[in-house]
Protein backbone atom coordinates (compact mmCIF):
# COMPACT_ATOMS: atom_id res chain seq x y z
CA UNK A 1 0.00 0.00 0.00
CA UNK A 2 1.52 3.25 -0.76
CA UNK A 3 1.26 6.57 0.94
CA UNK A 4 -2.33 8.09 -0.93
CA UNK A 5 -4.23 4.28 -0.46
CA UNK A 6 -3.00 4.84 3.64
CA UNK A 7 -4.16 8.19 3.47
CA UNK A 8 -7.88 7.44 1.55
CA UNK A 9 -7.93 4.35 4.29
CA UNK A 10 -7.46 6.69 7.05
CA UNK A 11 -9.57 8.97 5.60
CA UNK A 12 -12.51 6.30 5.07
CA UNK A 13 -12.19 4.99 9.08
CA UNK A 14 -12.49 8.49 10.41
CA UNK A 15 -15.64 9.41 8.84
CA UNK A 16 -17.01 5.52 9.48
CA UNK A 17 -16.02 6.04 13.76
CA UNK A 18 -17.40 10.29 12.91
CA UNK A 19 -20.65 9.00 11.70
CA UNK A 20 -20.81 6.13 14.59
CA UNK A 21 -20.37 8.61 16.94
CA UNK A 22 -23.13 11.11 15.62
CA UNK A 23 -25.67 8.31 15.32
CA UNK A 24 -25.13 6.90 18.83
CA UNK A 25 -25.30 10.45 20.70
CA UNK A 26 -28.56 11.34 18.34
CA UNK A 27 -30.26 8.13 19.09
CA UNK A 28 -29.07 6.62 22.31
CA UNK A 29 -31.43 7.00 25.75
CA UNK A 30 -34.23 8.64 23.54
CA UNK A 31 -36.32 5.40 23.85
CA UNK A 32 -36.66 5.11 20.29
CA UNK A 33 -35.25 2.07 20.01
CA UNK A 34 -36.40 -0.75 17.31
CA UNK A 35 -35.00 -4.24 17.31
CA UNK A 36 -36.91 -6.70 14.59
CA UNK A 37 -39.53 -3.78 13.93
CA UNK A 38 -40.87 -3.79 17.15
CA UNK A 39 -40.30 -0.27 19.10
CA UNK A 40 -39.22 -0.62 22.62
CA UNK A 41 -39.65 1.89 25.00
CA UNK A 42 -38.50 2.20 28.60
CA UNK A 43 -41.64 0.92 29.99
CA UNK A 44 -41.03 -2.34 28.21
CA UNK A 45 -39.08 -3.90 30.29
CA UNK A 46 -39.08 -2.80 33.96
CA UNK A 47 -42.16 -4.30 35.31
CA UNK A 48 -43.61 -8.02 35.17
CA UNK A 49 -46.73 -9.02 36.89
CA UNK A 50 -46.44 -12.50 38.39
CA UNK A 51 -48.65 -14.81 40.08
CA UNK A 52 -47.27 -16.03 43.14
CA UNK A 53 -48.59 -19.48 44.17
CA UNK A 54 -47.51 -21.01 47.72
CA UNK A 55 -47.36 -24.78 47.64
CA UNK A 56 -48.23 -27.44 50.31
CA UNK A 57 -44.75 -26.91 51.62
CA UNK A 58 -45.18 -23.60 52.04
CA UNK A 59 -42.79 -23.07 48.81
CA UNK A 60 -43.39 -19.92 46.70
CA UNK A 61 -43.43 -20.36 42.86
CA UNK A 62 -43.54 -16.88 40.65
CA UNK A 63 -45.70 -17.73 36.75
CA UNK A 64 -45.89 -14.80 34.64
CA UNK A 65 -49.77 -14.56 33.92
CA UNK A 66 -50.40 -16.66 30.83
CA UNK A 67 -54.42 -16.14 30.44
CA UNK A 68 -57.29 -14.17 29.50
CA UNK A 69 -58.22 -13.81 33.22
CA UNK A 70 -54.77 -13.48 34.75
CA UNK A 71 -54.29 -16.86 35.57
CA UNK A 72 -51.74 -19.41 34.58
CA UNK A 73 -52.34 -22.59 32.72
CA UNK A 74 -52.21 -26.31 33.88
CA UNK A 75 -49.42 -28.10 33.00
CA UNK A 76 -45.97 -27.14 32.65
CA UNK A 77 -44.98 -22.91 33.92
CA UNK A 78 -41.63 -21.24 33.97
CA UNK A 79 -40.93 -20.36 37.86
CA UNK A 80 -39.21 -17.19 37.66
CA UNK A 81 -38.20 -18.12 41.36
CA UNK A 82 -36.23 -21.55 40.88
CA UNK A 83 -35.32 -20.63 37.30
CA UNK A 84 -36.83 -24.41 36.14
CA UNK A 85 -40.16 -25.41 34.16
CA UNK A 86 -42.36 -26.98 36.66
CA UNK A 87 -45.97 -28.53 36.32
CA UNK A 88 -48.38 -26.80 37.61
CA UNK A 89 -51.82 -29.05 38.38
CA UNK A 90 -55.41 -28.19 40.00
CA UNK A 91 -56.49 -30.23 42.62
Amino acid sequence: MNKNEKTVFAGWISFLVLLLVIITTCSGCSGNWIIAGVDIAPTDSITTDFMIITDQDSVNHWYVRTTAQGGILVGDNWCHRHEKWETVEKK
